[in-house]
């Protein structure tokens, strides 16, 4: 292990190189990448239960592929209970501060690898028990975002968890392989910011000066037409806003998506093959949203369930 000074000296000399850390991680010696701000990563806590409470393995014995994973603080959480964890990053002050956490932690069982998500594959990663997409996916064009999904479902092998902002509103309409889906384009950078300035950037896109984000309807047919067996939304456990009471944010949503066989029903085998397209408008809770877009026919049908439920 290395010595108190010279996991303090490394620590300053790559802040004072790369810039300051993004998460307050836990070295030896009870030195803190940021100083220990005590501030809970209840993202974090949601993620790690998730994928424990799902996975069909321990932790110690899944393969955990972290993308986006900025200064490595998911992929450490993950390697540090004992699952083999790759955290991918492209920008180079992440990857040398994520670098340097684990030599100082001596993780064995994780690896960091400088790369874009969007050039992940099979061939080139391996399959993983779990992937986690957090902050990645809102970044991205909607095509690549499409292809990232259609990626994760070939390579995982039983749980995805994508953390991601989506669009409240259908705005903008766009056809990807001849399907229709809708959102909302986001900036993420001038049309002059240069290459150095892009990668000092670390909330922004690598590249892209836009990306696109789902609304929550489309998102949820996307994750049904790449094959996943069963999509859910976290509440539990929850994510705060640094410590304040409340959700972070009402476009911020944690979908939970697993990778199974497809059940045979024997009492209603004519219900083995449906798929359900979810219209804009859908997925709420407020009857005058769903009225204002979604044909009437399905909005009498979410109506009266909704009378049902209150008598």
């Amino acid at each position: 292990m290395q010595s108190k000074e010279s996991i303090q000296q490394r620590l300053e000399d790559i802040k004072q190189k790369y810039g300051e850390w993004t998460y307050d991680i836990p070295l030896p010696f009870d030195i803190w990448t940021r100083g220990n701000l005590k501030i809970p990563h209840t993202r974090l806590k949601r993620i790690v239960q998730v994928v424990r409470d799902l996975s069909v393995k321990p932790l110690s014995e899944c393969r955990i592929l972290d993308l986006g994973c900025l200064d490595g603080i998911f992929s450490i959480e993950f390697a540090q209970h004992r699952a083999n964890t790759i955290g991918v990053e492209i920008r180079e002050d992440n990857i040398k501060k994520a670098i340097f956490c684990k030599e100082a932690l001596g993780l064995h069982n994780l690896e960091f690898r400088q790369d874009d998500v969007r050039n992940i594959s099979v061939e080139s990663y391996g399959r993983f028990d779990a992937i986690i997409c957090s902050g990645i996916l809102y970044h991205l064009p909607a095509a690549d975002a499409l292809n990232l999904i259609n990626v994760m479902f070939k390579m995982v092998n039983r749980v995805v968890v994508i953390d991601t902002h989506v669009a409240l509103k259908p705005k903008e309409r766009i056809v990807l392989d001849n399907n229709e889906y809708w959102g909302v384009t986001y900036r993420e950078h001038s049309n002059d910011a240069t290459p150095e300035h892009k990668a000092k950037q670390l909330w922004s896109s690598a590249d892209n000066p836009n990306s696109f984000w789902f609304t929550r309807p489309s998102l949820i047919n996307i994750l049904s037409r790449a094959g996943f067996s069963s999509v859910y939304e976290c509440f539990i456990p929850a994510h705060i806003n640094f410590g304040k009471p409340g959700i972070e944010a009402l476009d911020r949503c944690t979908f939970v998506t697993l990778k199974d066989k497809i059940c045979e029903l024997t009492t209603s085998p004519s219900a083995i093959g449906v798929q359900e397209y979810w219209p804009e408008g859908s997925l709420t809770y407020d009857p005058d949203v769903i009225k204002q877009h979604v044909r009437m026919p399905f909005y009498k049908m979410m109506l009266s369930k909704f009378k049902r439920m209150g008598s």
